[in-house]
């Protein structure tokens, strides 16, 4: 088992609920409570050693149900948005093999810790023909999904959304961290006092205007199967055995778990791997996200 040290992440639509997440600032917008990229690279912990996720993926990905070259294939964070995120869309696996030299694109799911302000979000698009709309900064062609706490959210790599005000939610996506942006309220950046980028050439060679969101109510003592993880939202006690072939990470949702006597506090992460059997002394609601290694096949 190794426990992580999340990366907090102030974007311009952070605020302060992350504060309760494990956060000291209180304009965060994203803790990443597991990552091993280059760019967002979180530090990894057990009891013989400190190293950082990508270095000991790079270095023993056989110790994590990895092939040689393979990096860790989700990044899990904790979102809380006091506006409204750009519109952007996600590059699918194809575009991303062709386009970008990477095994495979970036499909994601949300789960609501809190629902937006107006209880909707931005996801998938009403019709195909939207250039004209693009150009216009008209996004009325993209849906309103009604959304409530404890929905969960596939979006598939290729779909048009977009996170709205005052949504707080766990977040699992595949590490192909990369985002096109359509539209971004004309908002400035204060550091470059310029409007952020825009791609919206890239955002439309990826759009997929025929995906339709998979939504389901997702308390307690539910589990959701896509095809680039598993979800299992419980109440983690007693024991734990990670019979995947590929790690697991499970993150602290509500409470503080206590695990093989180590504390894992809200918004906080272990990983679990292959075979492995974890000892709870401390129940904790938790969420268990298990990697499916399908891009091997395609």
């Amino acid at each position: 088992m190794y426990e992580v040290k999340p990366i907090f992440y102030c974007p311009l639509w952070g605020d302060h609920r992350l504060l309760e997440y494990g956060s000291n600032q209180k304009n965060t917008g994203i803790i990443y409570t597991v990552s091993g990229i280059d760019s967002i690279n979180c530090q990894i912990k057990n009891e013989n050693e400190c190293t950082t996720l990508k270095e000991k993926t790079d270095s023993n990905p056989e110790l994590f149900g990895l092939l040689p070259g393979e990096c860790f294939p989700v990044i899990i964070a904790f979102d809380s948005c006091k506006e409204s995120v750009s519109f952007q869309i996600h590059p699918t696996d194809e575009y991303a093999r062709e386009k970008l030299s990477l095994p495979y694109g970036k499909s994601e799911a949300w789960y609501f810790i809190e629902a937006p302000e107006q209880n909707w979000i931005y996801a998938q698009t009403k019709k195909e023909d939207i250039q004209k709309d693009i150009e216009n900064n008209s996004f009325d062609f993209v849906d309103k999904i009604d959304v409530k706490e404890n929905d969960l959210i596939y979006i598939r790599s290729g779909m048009v959304h977009a996170l709205t005000k005052g949504s707080l939610i766990y977040e699992i996506q595949q590490s192909t961290n990369i985002t096109y942006r359509l539209y971004d309220y004309d908002r400035i950046n204060p550091i470059t006092h310029k409007k952020r980028e825009l791609h919206i050439q890239q955002a439309l060679e990826n759009l997929n205007p025929s995906l339709k969101v998979d939504q389901k109510n997702f308390p307690v003592h539910s589990q959701g199967n896509y095809r680039e993880f598993s979800l299992v939202h419980t109440i983690l006690k007693d024991s734990y055995t990670n019979e995947s072939t590929i790690v697991c990470a499970i993150s602290v949702l509500k409470g503080t778990l206590i695990v093989n006597h180590i504390k894992i506090d809200q918004g906080k992460s272990i990983l679990v791997l292959p075979e492995e059997t974890i000892t709870i002394q401390q129940e904790a609601e938790v969420m268990i996200a298990i990697c499916h290694p399908y891009f091997r096949n395609i």
